[in-house]
Parts: structure tokens; C-alpha cells; sequence
């Protein structure tokens, strides 16, 4: 598949708040404003589209699980379907694990079914070690987000991504810190990815990532 000249793919950038004000109010915002976006999670505490940038939801799973902390972001995510939605909201997941994974999927979607009636906002699946295309709920998604092992990651996971694409869904790929991994994300045609030393190191690392996929960007491939 040729992605063509207007593929960009967005950096998901956690906390940093200040910096990614100052980068929206900035005279170059023009240069960054395909390329950027928000994950919010539990625990950074955030208050929800704060920024003008795209933004989704992730559980925070890898790093440190919490069901009270998820559940009040989903409320505040389902607060803000009338005004800015998020792209997508992670379903809690159990790392390198899809078994256990799919189960959780299953418990979330039923719980939101009981306690509101619908599933309220668009959920993202995320792809564990173990995970096949045909065990991957795609009616009940509207995204896919890469975790599990680095060598799930890095080698496993690609037959997924293209079926992702094929069912027209967004691609997420997490754990993406270095140009490498950019460049494995966008050869592989990813939405959107994250990584901690974006939001830990924002104005060392987010202007020279942008500008490595500008220039990914100028010279497409095939995938």
C-alpha cells in the first residue's frame, strides 16, 4: 500500500504539559500541528483537552494499573464526547498476556453496557503477545494499540497492523523512543505512537523527532 504524500504520523505526548502549551502558542506551531498530540492517562491527572491538540486515553497498564483512577478518566472522557472526543480510550490490558487481555476486554465492555447502556466513547484494543488477527475484536473497536513484548513488538506484530489497516482502524504503537522505532512505526504505517522521553524530556527530544518524520514524510514508502 502506497500511503501517499499525506501520511503524517502524530506524536502522542504524555504530561508536558507547559511545553506543548508553549509549542501550540509558538509562532513554528504550524510546523508541529500534523505531527503532535495528547495521551492522557490515570495518573498523570491532567485536566482532559487542555491543549489543542488530538488526544486519546490510555490505561496505563504497562507502568501502573489502577481501576478507580481509569474508571473517573473514563467519565471525564465521556464528558467530553460533545466537545472534543478523544480518538480512542485504551481498554485496561495485562501486559504480554492476550489471553488475559481479551478477558479484561470483555469485562470493560460488558461493565459500561451495564452501568450506561453503551459503550461511550471509541475504544482501542490493545495487541498482546499471543494475539492473532482473528481474536481481535474489530466491530467492538475503532483502534489498535501496539504493547506487549519488544520482540512482539518489533517483529509479531506487523501481520496485525496491515489487517488494522485493512478493517480501517488507527494503529497505535507504544514504547517509541527512539528515531529507530519512528522509523519502524512509520514504515509500518502507525497513526500515532508514544513514548516516555517525550514527556519527560519534551524540548530535547519532540522538535528533532518532528522534524525526522517531516522528513520521512517528503519521501514515502511502500508498506
Amino acid at each position: 500500500m502506497n500511503r501517499g504524500s499525506e501520511y503524517a504520523m502524530r506524536i502522542l505526548v504524555s504530561g508536558a504539559t507547559a511545553t506543548m502549551r508553549e509549542i501550540a502558542s509558538s509562532p513554528d506551531r504550524g510546523m508541529y500541528a500534523d505531527w503532535l498530540g495528547v495521551l492522557t492517562t490515570p495518573q498523570t491527572g491532567n485536566r482532559l483537552c487542555s491543549l489543542p491538540y488530538p488526544w486519546a486515553a490510555d490505561n496505563a497498564a504497562f507502568s501502573a494499573p489502577d481501576d478507580d483512577k481509569f474508571w473517573r478518566l473514563c467519565i471525564d472522557s465521556w464528558n467530553m464526547d460533545r466537545h472534543h472526543p478523544p480518538m480512542w480510550v485504551a481498554v485496561p490490558d495485562v501486559v504480554a498476556d492476550h489471553r488475559a487481555t481479551r478477558r479484561l476486554f470483555d469485562d470493560w465492555t460488558s461493565h459500561w453496557r451495564y452501568e450506561i447502556g453503551r459503550i461511550p466513547f471509541p475504544l482501542s484494543f490493545v495487541l498482546q503477545d499471543g494475539c492473532t488477527a482473528g481474536e481481535v475484536p474489530w466491530d467492538e473497536i475503532e483502534a489498535v494499540f501496539v504493547g506487549g513484548t519488544t520482540k512482539f513488538k518489533l517483529r509479531e506484530s506487523e501481520p496485525l497492523i496491515r489487517e488494522a489497516k485493512i478493517q480501517q482502524k488507527l494503529v497505535h504503537i507504544g514504547r517509541v523512543n527512539t528515531l529507530q522505532r519512528l522509523r519502524f512505526a512509520f514504515d509500518v504505517g502507525a497513526d500515532t505512537v508514544d513514548g516516555t522521553s517525550f514527556s519527560m524530556f519534551p524540548k530535547t527530544y519532540i522538535p528533532p523527532a518532528v522534524q525526522y518524520l517531516r522528513r520521512l514524510s517528503k519521501s514515502p514508502t511502500l508498506f
